[in-house]
């Protein structure tokens, strides 16, 4: 094992039992953890993550102002923060099945159930520097991956190793400068991984919402479709910036547009908003395939003539 030093590590500490986040504090300053900040909703996550992001995150999951595993996945989706990779351990005294698959399918690394003792804390933290899980990409999840190598074996999904800012700085492997450059690196390979996705699952989408728009039998599943589907066109184009896949952007706006005024229409849209997705998406598809922006342009133009 390779020597740990943790006086550069920084960690956010949550919890809104007093007594029990001060036992903890204990435990990370006896295996030699001092810079630790202290907090016990939601809201002081947030407004740490505004100016900084801790290179590990420790946490009670049942917060009085909020759902914490959202904001993981806010984190994982970097939307919070500035290190989407940043190291995440959940905890809770009720693990039940619904929250572990929670906390799980929110992209945190680990879940420690209380009481927890110096031992369990300082072996968790020492697995994340040492041999942390490798991140996959799917059209709705980021973050390390959640199957055993058994699982994993015939899956397309490839495997990626992120920065971890938690065993360069207790290792000394790399600078601060290596590191931000590192990060910068996997965001933008992680963005290309989710937009390559994502063209997929807005052709899955829209093949199913046509018809039935069409037929008018609009149902729940149908507007859960429409509203994935506006989350997707919003998540690509944001995305999209400093990518390869820039010039499809003109595209999502169309798409977003189409899916703005079927929404306005409350299940009732015109037979042109209805035609122009199946267009959209086929338009979608092929900028991402083609890579140039003159075959995005040209087909964003004819879609605004029709």
């Amino acid at each position: 094992m390779v020597n740990l030093n943790y006086k550069n590590v920084n960690v956010l500490l949550i919890d809104p039992d007093h007594a029990y986040r001060q036992g903890i504090l204990g435990m990370l300053r006896l295996i030699g953890i001092t810079n630790i900040t202290q907090g016990a909703t939601l809201e002081e996550i947030k407004e740490y993550f505004k100016t900084a992001t801790p290179d590990l995150l420790i946490s009670e999951t049942d917060l009085p102002d909020g759902n914490f595993c959202s904001f993981i996945y806010g984190v994982r989706h970097n939307i919070f923060g500035e290190n989407p990779f940043a190291s995440i351990l959940a905890m809770t005294g009720k693990p039940s099945g619904d929250l572990v698959r929670k906390v799980i399918d929110s992209g945190a690394d680990d879940l420690l159930t209380k009481p927890l003792s110096g031992k369990q804390i300082e072996t968790r933290i020492i697995t994340l520097i040492e041999s942390r899980k490798p991140f996959v990409v799917t059209s709705d999840y980021i973050g390390p991956t959640r199957r055993n190598e058994a699982e994993r074996s015939g899956s397309d999904v490839p495997l990626l190793d992120v920065p971890n800012l938690l065993r360069d700085k207790a290792t000394g492997a790399a600078t601060a400068a290596q590191t931000q450059a590192a990060i910068d690196s996997a965001i933008l390979e992680i963005n290309l991984h989710k937009l390559e996705r994502y063209a997929f699952q807005i052709g899955f989408l829209i093949d199913n919402i046509v018809p039935k728009l069409i037929d008018k039998t609009v149902d729940k599943t149908t507007e859960q479709y429409i509203l994935r589907l506006n989350y997707i066109a919003q998540d690509t184009a944001r995305r999209m910036v400093g990518t390869k896949y820039s010039h499809v952007s003109e595209l999502c706006n169309s798409l977003l547009k189409v899916v703005k005024d079927i929404r306005t229409a409350d299940g009732s849209p015109t037979e042109k908003e209805i035609s122009l997705l199946k267009p959209l998406s086929a338009a979608i598809q092929k900028g991402f395939a083609s890579g140039t922006e003159d075959a995005a342009r040209e087909i964003a133009s004819s879609i605004s003539q029709n």
